[in-house]
């Protein structure tokens, strides 16, 4: 089990500040979390498992926008953390725990946003 957690409910108050309160644009980037998400992670976990750090790196990279915009502190300092580790090639025996980690979170997350969805409660 993850020692990150998300909070819940899901806050989704940045979304609205930065969308002047469009929902609609709200629910288009909930989609676009919802349908990449599960892609990105599948590369983290592969280029982690070749020990690809470059690779790693970029991965992580690539799947932070969309999750920073969520504002979860803890999801942000664990994703920023396996970026900089993979980077810089530190801690290397603790990425395969992190990846683990960021795939329980994130699948939590997307699990939680389709609630969100579906209840129209976002």
């Amino acid at each position: 089990m993850s020692q990150t957690s998300i909070p819940l409910p899901i806050d989704y108050s940045y979304l609205y500040e930065i969308s002047d309160n469009d929902r609609e644009f709200i629910k288009d980037m909930l989609d676009t979390v919802i349908k990449n998400t599960p892609g990105n992670l599948d590369e983290i976990e592969t280029a982690g498992n070749q020990k690809k750090w470059t690779e790693l790196a970029r991965a992580v990279h690539k799947l932070k926008p969309s999750l920073l915009l969520l504002n979860i502190d803890s999801l942000t300092a664990h994703i920023k953390r396996l970026e900089a580790d993979a980077k810089g090639q530190i801690d290397l025996e603790l990425i395969p725990t992190k990846i683990a980690e960021l795939r329980e979170l994130c699948d939590l997350l997307v699990s939680e946003i389709k609630k969100d969805i579906e209840a129209d409660a976002y």
